[in-house]
């Protein structure tokens, strides 16, 4: 997806649904220095909340499949590392400092 299909997304939903949307994007690369793209998580992984302290990590940057890094107990929340995927919005013409950026 590039920025401008993403804008023209976020724009076309209602705004609760374009915010929710937002906080569940990033930027990625999928191959060792390809271009950055956009990548929107509409499944389960949405669920998965954040933590320093992470139980889950994909096996590298590129990667979308999360692994348990540790044994995870039962009833114990999934957690991942959100930084693990650098949200780089320069790189595909999203920039926070620009008009480009869409402000919902």
């Amino acid at each position: 997806m590039t920025g401008d299909e993403w804008r023209s997304m976020i724009f076309a939903l209602p705004q609760k649904m374009a915010c929710d949307l937002s906080e569940w994007t990033w930027t990625q690369r999928k191959k060792i220095g390809g271009p950055y793209k956009i990548f929107t998580a509409f499944n389960i992984s949405i669920l998965m909340n954040g933590s320093n302290k992470p139980n889950t990590m994909p096996k590298c940057s590129r990667c979308s499949k999360m692994y348990a890094i540790r044994d995870i107990k039962k009833d114990e929340e999934i957690l991942y590392d959100y930084d693990v995927y650098p949200t780089l919005w320069d790189e595909v013409g999203l920039s926070a400092s620009s008009n480009n950026f869409p402000v919902i």
